[in-house]
């Protein structure tokens, strides 16, 4: 049965502090769990930096990467407010805040899935087998999400995602947070009061991180898989 899996890392985690890695994969591993309910998936992290997400509709898979590439991005330090401290005051920030910005290596991988256990990462396929060989083809790399899929539409994916990282790379902390919300539905009215700004300044931040063009992609590919 064709599925997805996405496959990715922290960048650079080895340069981050032990409380800020351990910081970042409790956070992460705390939304996986709420995602893994809304999107019938299942996700597993290992080694401290890494993740896996088996996905049964496949559909899903795009907007799950980016889902998970848009909340790291979404918990850098910001020069506006600080993040860390508006999502958890219990912590110290001076035991979070550093200069390196908390990123991600994505890869989506569609395709079939032989083997399905109980763990992810004991599972195998395709779709395994190619989210986590272009995982390794990216790294030293500037390209931060990849695709592969084995079937007609992998050239058409493949480039659609170079442009999808090119915009996604420049976004910044607080456009991350927006791009993060719609892409669980949220509308800009509902957003703006969950970070108590006007719906105006919601609105720039979205058309600045490009959203208009990362809903194109996502219903372009929803339509393929859907």
């Amino acid at each position: 049965m064709i599925k997805g899996v996405i496959t990715g890392d922290i960048i650079e985690s080895g340069k981050l502090k032990p409380e800020e890695k351990e910081w970042l994969a409790k956070t992460l591993k705390k939304a996986l769990k709420v995602w893994d309910k809304d999107f019938q998936m299942k996700s597993e992290m290992y080694r401290g930096d890494s993740f896996q997400c088996l996905l049964q509709e496949v559909s899903y898979s795009l907007r799950v990467a980016l889902l998970i590439k848009t909340y790291i991005k979404s918990l850098n330090p910001s020069n506006v407010f600080d993040i860390y401290q508006r999502k958890n005051p219990t912590i110290k920030t001076s035991a979070v805040l550093s200069s390196n910005m908390f990123d991600s290596r994505v890869s989506i991988g569609i395709g079939e899935v032989d083997l399905e256990m109980k763990s992810v990462a004991t599972s195998d396929g395709v779709a395994f087998n190619i989210s986590g060989t272009n995982l390794d083809n990216i790294k030293g790399s500037k390209q931060s999400m990849v695709i592969g899929s084995n079937d007609e539409f992998n050239a058409e994916l493949e480039t659609e995602l170079v442009l999808l990282d090119n915009i996604i790379t420049r976004d910044t902390a607080l456009q991350c947070e927006v791009i993060n919300l719609k892409l669980l539905g949220y509308t800009e009215t509902k957003i703006a009061n969950i970070f108590k700004i006007k719906q105006s300044a919601v609105n720039q931040r979205s058309n600045s991180a490009g959203w208009n063009a990362i809903e194109v992609l996502i219903k372009r590919f929803e339509s393929i898989y859907g």
